[in-house]
């Protein structure tokens, strides 16, 4: 059977309600609990979470987002290990929610269709995401509708990454697509022009003219994009200095590192960390009750 599909009406965002991240130790199994309206987005970052709703039993890795509605009991059926940890984010629904088994259906400009289960293909385009929705929540002095709209934005993106993974199931993957896919899955190592175009049995020249023609830009700058995407996730979901993650990427030096990351992003790596400085971390211990708005 296909997987439970959601669509919410976004005519009006939907209602932020709390949000956070959350860290686990070995043993960590989630709580017993019934979401009393509010639906819940759950993305792994690390480890591995086992959560049950109803009768359904699911296993949850890195870049996995799991949909909770409410009015269901949902609870961990097995221990997590060591270093698991993910972010929640509660919210209620704007106007109308339908649930259907059918993916297929007709989705309107102003709906939002979020799958029950489905794993991430831009995890670092959410990521900028929902840091700016934690930076906001856990800002007292930004406007409370603020959160709203970034939770918002955040279902129109997990919605948009999800039809796109359909169409791309529906049609056959272009050579372009494949090309594309082997730099993001390749992205940590030393890559240059002459060696993916071999590995796709091509000169350099057709290879840069097919991201001219598709990407409008070079081959160069796509890969060092990719680079720079990952360095972000880096930079907002570990503890690694600057001179790791430019080594973890494989760029020849720090410096040229720093120059890359300015000049795609118009921010020093330290600058862009520091924007997304207002987080809610919590765990176990440190989980206390937040009000219904």
């Amino acid at each position: 059977m296909n997987e439970k599909v959601y669509k919410f009406s976004l005519y009006k965002p939907v209602q932020f309600f709390k949000a956070g991240e959350y860290f686990a130790n070995r043993g960590w199994q989630h709580k017993d609990i019934i979401n009393d309206g509010d639906y819940e987005l759950f993305i792994m970052l690390s480890g591995t979470a086992y959560i049950q709703i109803g009768a359904t039993r699911y296993t949850l890795n890195k870049r996995d987002c799991l949909l909770i509605p409410p009015h269901i009991r949902h609870f961990g059926y097995r221990d997590s290990p060591d270093n698991t940890n993910y972010y929640w984010m509660h919210f209620f629904p704007s106007g109308t929610v339908t649930s259907s088994f059918d993916s297929k259906l007709p989705i309107k400009k102003t709906e939002a269709e979020i799958p029950q289960l489905f794993t991430i293909t831009d995890f670092e385009r959410l990521i900028i995401l929902i840091r700016q929705l934690l930076d906001s929540a856990n800002d007292e002095k930004a406007s409370k509708i603020a959160a709203n709209y970034f939770i918002s934005s955040i279902l129109i993106e997990l919605s948009h990454q999800y039809i796109s993974a359909i169409q791309n199931t529906h049609r056959s993957s272009s050579r372009f697509e494949l090309i594309k896919n082997w730099i993001r899955i390749h992205s940590h190592e030393k890559l240059s022009v002459t060696q993916i175009a071999t590995e796709f049995q091509m000169t350099p020249v057709y290879l840069t003219r097919l991201f001219k023609t598709y990407e409008n830009t070079t081959t160069i700058h796509f890969i060092n994009s990719v680079k720079v995407k990952q360095a972000e996730e880096l930079l907002l979901t570990t503890n690694k200095s600057i001179k790791e993650i430019a080594y973890d990427l494989n760029f020849s030096n720090e410096k040229y590192f720093l120059r890359i990351f300015k000049q795609i992003t118009s921010l020093t790596p330290s600058n862009f960390k520091n924007s997304y400085s207002k987080t809610y971390l919590n765990n176990i211990e440190v989980d206390p009750t937040i009000p219904k708005p």
